[in-house]
């Protein structure tokens, strides 16, 4: 269809310049014959152009367009033939042969013109003889083969064109449904990435609230059990006391699992990078379990290095809490025997130290099948002697994922009846400057009671109340109670309007009507003295970030539920220092 246009334009200023040609060379009784039909030839070529150059000739009939000046191009060729008699003018059949592999690409056409044309020629040979028809026979050959092969090569490259082009357009239908499956893939996967980001933020304001939820009756029940434990009790009594606070202390430390995993999946969970005594910190928490160890009859050996005093950077409370998991599981899983804590500190060069810390029991053990699964979420080992411990399946699996944040690795083998070891291996940098590595003196209890503090406790729950209210008794300290965040902020503007100001707030974060950082902003806003009291707040949500976020909205320290009295002591300590 693109070539068309061209063709049939060139055959028309051919033919006008052939009838042009005949008025000047032709003799006068031909003359008029071949000028008209060259004329005719134009007119008809030029009607075709017009035609195809104003979109009157659709594709599919395109080729079929050309055939009626074609077959009035072989009409003018033959006819001069006829009318002058001469032989050489056959020079132009042969050229039109040639000239149909150039302006045909349908089979058909190429093979009715070249017919008619060879079918002429061969008539106009034996009509006319001479001694050059042999000559002009040779030139048939040639001229049919060349267009012929001028036509097959146009033929077949314009077939695989259609071929391409058809592969193409294939193709690029199926990029299009690839393209559409896809933005349609991408738009599911957005939506399904938007919904587990909502379903996350929505675990984790549940797992806020439940952890706050149960660690409220919890600071009750182990407050109470503390103070009960303090009073004269006979013996089956205090094993009846004791026997309550492990369940409590366990129910605590499931609480804490839990909502270490939910900011472990969420990302949150961020490690802080302090200088730390490597050997007092590991024999601190040996220590911690001495007294278990002890009433099983076990010997928990600590055997440490010689760079006492080396300080790294890490996190000790993390390697901590694995370390505490490991060595409590050796002591729980052993009967009889030892359990021996290696720590080695090997120097990776001038600035970083390999700390490995291998825990070793003589404890029931463990085989492969049940080691695939040791540091899964929820896995138990199975066998009675596990199954009669208490557990969850968290702590080791807490273990693993502390240790990736850490880029360390932690690894076990056992041998059932004969033992177990663990291995906790992470590379830490070393610390620089000096290190007061001076044991905190304990809170001087007779000072505070001197102080005769104004406190204001703001707590909604009537259990955590009386707790506070126990806790603070042997000091003589006067509490003021209320129930949530507005009754404390009104109760502070009110005291220091009336010239008795409080000392102290204790400020439960969670309560109704108003909760405590809301309070704490209002009470911060204020003006004069009452907005500098101090003011510790009493939650259960203690993650780094939740610190931060509580000190910058003004409140000075915070002290964790369950309440235990040494931590609230030492806020206090810390914001009524001796002078």
């Amino acid at each position: 269809m693109q070539q068309l246009p061209t063709i049939v334009a060139v055959i028309t200023g051919y033919y006008l310049f052939l009838a042009v040609a005949h008025w000047f060379f032709l003799p006068a009784d031909i003359r008029g014959t071949l000028m008209g039909l060259a004329l005719v030839t134009a007119f008809v070529s030029g009607v075709t152009y017009v035609v195809a150059r104003r979109g009157g000739i659709s594709a599919s009939v395109s080729h079929y367009a050309f055939v009626p000046a074609g077959l009035l191009g072989v009409a003018n060729v033959f006819t001069h033939v006829a009318l002058t008699g001469e032989i050489i003018q056959m020079t132009n059949a042969v050229l039109a042969l040639m000239v149909f592999g150039f302006v045909t690409l349908r089979p058909l056409i190429y093979f009715l013109l070249t017919s008619v044309s060879v079918a002429l020629y061969i008539f106009c040979l034996m009509d006319l003889g001479g001694e050059l028809a042999g000559h002009f026979a040779f030139f048939l050959v040639p001229a049919f083969l060349l267009g012929l092969l001028c036509f097959g090569q146009r033929y077949r490259t314009l077939t695989r064109i259609e071929r391409m082009r058809l592969t193409d357009r294939e193709k690029s239908e199926q990029l299009e449904v690839m393209n559409a499956s896809v933005t349609q893939q991408m738009q599911q996967a957005k939506k399904a990435a938007e919904e587990a980001r909502r379903a996350n933020e929505a675990k984790g304001i549940f797992l806020a609230n439940t952890s706050h939820e149960l660690r409220t009756p919890l600071t009750g029940v182990l407050g109470m059990m503390n103070l009960l434990e303090r009073t004269k009790l006979d013996s089956q009594q205090r094993e009846l006391v004791e026997a309550a606070q492990v369940s409590a202390k366990t129910l605590l430390t499931l609480i804490n699992d839990i909502l270490d995993l939910a900011k472990l999946d969420e990302g949150k969970l961020e490690l802080k990078n302090e200088a730390f005594d490597v050997v007092e910190t590991v024999r601190r928490l040996v220590d911690l379990l001495m007294p278990a160890a002890a009433d099983k009859g076990l010997k928990l050996n600590l055997h440490v290095p010689d760079e006492a005093g080396l300080r790294l950077v890490g996190d000790p409370v993390r390697i901590g809490q694995i370390l505490l998991n490991l060595v409590g599981n050796a002591v729980k899983f052993t009967e009889e025997g030892r359990v021996d804590v290696t720590v080695t500190l090997t120097a990776a060069d001038s600035a970083l130290y390999r700390l490995s810390i291998l825990v070793e029991d003589t404890g029931i053990g463990f085989d492969e099948a049940a080691g695939a699964k040791l540091f899964r979420r929820f896995e138990q080992v199975d066998g009675s002697e596990r199954r009669r411990q208490s557990g969850t399946g968290l702590g080791l699996a807490i273990c693993r994922e502390l240790t990736d944040l850490m880029d360390g690795i932690i690894e076990a083998d056992s041998m059932p009846g004969v033992g177990s070891r663990f291995r906790f291996a992470v590379t830490l940098p070393k610390a620089e400057g000096r290190y007061d590595n001076t044991p905190r003196e304990r809170v001087d209890s007779a000072r505070l009671g001197a102080l005769k503090l104004r406190v204001l406790l703001a707590e909604d729950n009537r259990i955590n109340q009386m707790l506070v209210e126990k806790l603070l008794a042997r000091y003589g300290w006067d509490l003021v109670i209320v129930s949530n965040g507005q009754e404390a902020v009104n109760m502070v503007g009110d005291a220091a309007v009336g010239g008795h100001g409080f000392d102290l707030v204790l400020m439960d974060v969670r309560m109704p009507v108003m909760d405590g950082k809301t309070a704490a902003k209002a009470i911060r806003a204020m003006k004069g003295g009452a907005a500098s009291v101090p003011i510790i707040a009493l939650t259960a949500n203690t993650m780094p970030e939740d610190i931060e976020a509580y000190r910058a909205i003004g409140m000075d320290d915070v002290v964790a539920k369950p309440i235990d009295i040494d931590q609230l002591e030492g806020a206090v300590d810390r914001l009524f220092p001796a002078k």
